[in-house]
């Protein structure tokens, strides 16, 4: 696994991501912690990438420990607004709770392995306190793959370009590779495993870890994840 993007090259994930609605999403997370009783201070976000979110749940308040396993990711994020944010990931997390909330936004859990995805959401349960609500989408990705797809991002020392491509596997995950070209004419590759899980599968794993969950269509309009909103009893 390579991960050119997201360790060496971290500015161009912004740069292909600048049009994303972050408010929208913002809007649906913070309308789920209201209804579950609109306390919710400490906050942990898992797969924070390069801040976005983050600094955007800062601005509603919230004390905010933004994690992400890529440093190059961090290394932006942390010139965005002065957090916490730290290099840790699912399912072996070194962070420690309680937090009132846990989101995990944009795929994060597609990353995971399917024996993963229970140790994971035990991890997260772990470190809610009772009543704590975690909130995180399922990307719909393609079980059988895709065709190859083209993306340009415009920055003031030119133009990036990548090829995107997933790729099914004997083992039922998607091996995800893209071919990036720098506006100087230098090339780097990225390939990671992704998973497509159903959302039966998540439910399931979900009430296994002890979470009552409510289903989202997307974070808004346009949006074709599904959102999960799974609580812990209280005490």
């Amino acid at each position: 696994m390579s991960d050119g993007l997201y360790d060496e090259h971290p500015a161009f994930y912004d740069v292909l991501q600048s049009e994303w609605p972050y408010d929208r999403d913002l809007g649906l997370v913070a309308t789920i912690l209201d209804r579950n009783g609109g306390d919710a201070d400490r906050l942990l976000e898992l797969g924070c990438g390069t801040g976005e979110h983050a600094c955007r749940f800062a601005d509603l308040g919230l004390n905010v420990v933004s994690v992400d396993p890529h440093e190059g990711m961090l290394d932006v994020a942390r010139t965005k607004c002065d957090l916490d944010f730290r290099r840790d990931a699912l399912p072996a997390l070194s962070v420690e709770g309680p937090f009132d909330a846990a989101v995990a936004i944009r795929g994060v859990v597609n990353h995971l392995a399917p024996d993963e995805l229970v140790p994971s959401l035990s991890a997260v349960a772990d470190r809610l306190a009772p009543g704590g609500v975690f909130v995180f989408d399922n990307a719909p990705l393609p079980p059988d793959g895709n065709d190859p797809a083209l993306a340009i991002g415009s920055t003031e020392a030119g133009d990036y370009a990548r090829i995107a491509h997933h790729v099914p596997t004997d083992d039922g995950r998607l091996d995800w590779r893209a071919l990036t070209f720098t506006p100087d004419g230098e090339f780097f590759v990225d390939r990671r495993p992704m998973t497509p899980f159903s959302d039966d599968a998540i439910a399931e794993a979900l009430f296994d870890v002890g979470f009552e969950i409510t289903y989202h269509d997307g974070y808004g309009p346009g949006d074709d994840r599904t959102v999960f909103e799974a609580v812990l009893p209280g005490t």
